[in-house]
């Protein structure tokens, strides 16, 4: 049973006074449970994978559950974005209060603020969670006391939710400590200024953390798992599974130890799948069947180096290199059917490694500079495609895109590309004229 114990006065012999010590503690700071969340960009998997995909985020949460029953922390935040959309699933719900019922047993409080994913609505009335539970409310920022078995003030705990998913407010302005002499803990589902993010929510600043006097932030919102500020300790947990490609390697929580007035954090994983992009250089390998084996041995590795509560890796291959084999794996449906074989290769190991796609940044193993000073259309071509790569800026590289992704039906269905990811696409289509053109 972790403790939670007060300190109430310690005699300084040096300063011939007494001295209040604040109290020792801990508690448990998650986030981003995203609870019953499809698995972006994976269709086609194993029926043994579909099922350990759609089990992920449950399980996760199963493994912050044991955790918070296991070490006995005073209390656990949730710190937004707990189910995945605002029509939540009657089967997240209901996970997430016979979490919270196994919490109360064990004695440890649980608090919730609600974030863009999941706004607190009326619906949220429909289930009485325990009363280790406090839900914070959209009015206004709320502050709950923390105290110790026998009355003596813990700490306090201060939250608010969103209450829309596009919360615009600046929340975190509104957050102010008590005048208690004890560490104090925000709870916020929020972007942080000095954070990249796409979405922003909530939109807060170091200098309104520091300003609320409040010593530790438990925010949300970010998948990463990442300090922004020291003094006072502000801190994203990431998300405790990681939902597509871009969320790779160990996800989590924090365990937040609190003595005297200072606080330390540890990492937790919780999360039974792990994304992974793999980079392979083909250079040296001129055979389908060399370059199987070489997938199949990076596998191997791969599996062998996951923590024992993995039970499975998602992979990008991404395949790098001049290659003889470059012209080959760009012929139609090829990437398909090496993709096809390798999984099938994979389908019964344990963790298993599942591969998601391959991404083919390799290059024919041909001298492009001398390509491009050919007097013809291929050298036309790769010098056109040279200068739009090279430029300072990609506006005339936007340009000779922008009726495709102008037409109304590619507005509604095509992501504006970003100017690496513009590059990219002209630095494939340049070897593609190479493979098509040299052909003819």
């Amino acid at each position: 049973m972790l403790k939670a114990s007060l300190c109430i006065q310690q005699y300084n012999v040096h300063k011939g006074r007494l001295l209040s010590m604040k109290p020792t503690f801990s508690f448990i700071h998650a986030a981003d449970l995203h609870l019953d969340a499809a698995f972006k960009g994976v269709a086609h998997v194993s029926p043994k994978v579909a099922e350990v995909l759609r089990s992920a985020t449950f399980e996760a949460l199963e493994r912050l559950t044991q955790l918070a029953c296991s070490e006995r922390p005073a209390f656990v935040v949730l710190a937004g974005d707990i189910y995945n959309k605002e029509d939540q699933s009657l089967k997240a719900r209901f996970a997430l209060l016979d979490a919270c019922k196994r919490m109360g047993k064990a004695g440890v409080r649980v608090f919730i603020v609600h974030g863009n994913h999941d706004p607190l609505v009326e619906t949220e009335k429909s289930f009485s969670f325990p009363d280790n539970v406090y839900v914070f409310g959209t009015a206004g920022v709320e502050q709950v006391r923390v105290e110790t078995a026998e009355g003596d003030l813990l700490t306090v705990v201060h939250g608010i939710s969103h209450g829309k998913h596009n919360e615009r407010r600046k929340l975190a302005r509104q957050y102010k400590r008590t005048d208690d002499e004890v560490f104090q803990v925000a709870v916020l589902h929020c972007t942080v200024d000095s954070v990249a993010a796409s979405e922003q929510y909530a939109p807060a600043s170091v200098a309104d953390f520091t300003k609320s006097g409040i010593d530790y932030w438990a925010l949300g919102h970010i998948h990463e798992q990442q300090i922004v500020s020291r003094e006072p300790l502000v801190a994203y947990s990431g998300n405790i599974q990681g939902l597509h490609i871009n969320e790779q390697g160990e996800r989590g929580c924090l365990f937040v130890s609190v003595e005297n007035g200072q606080a330390s954090t540890t990492h937790h994983t919780l999360g039974t799948v792990e994304w992974k992009i793999e980079p392979i250089d083909i250079l040296t390998i001129e055979q389908f069947d060399v370059l199987e084996e070489v997938v199949e041995h990076r596998f191997e590795e791969i599996a062998q180096q996951v923590s024992e509560q993995c039970k499975g890796v998602i992979v990008r291959l991404v395949l790098e290199g001049r290659s003889v084999l470059d012209g080959e794996l760009r012929k139609n449906g090829a990437v398909t059917e090496l993709t096809e074989r390798i999984r099938e290769g994979q389908m019964n190991n344990s963790p298993f490694v599942w591969l998601k796609d391959i991404e083919l940044a390799c290059k024919p193993d041909v001298d492009i500079d001398a390509m491009r000073s050919r007097p013809d259309l291929l050298g036309e071509a790769l010098t056109v495609a040279d200068q739009l790569i090279t430029a300072d800026d990609t506006d005339e590289l936007r340009e000779s895109v922008s009726e495709l992704f102008g037409s109304p039906v590619s507005k509604r269905n095509l992501t504006i590309l970003s100017d690496a990811e513009l590059v990219q696409l002209a630095e494939e289509a340049q070897y593609l004229c190479l493979d098509l053109l040299e052909a003819e």
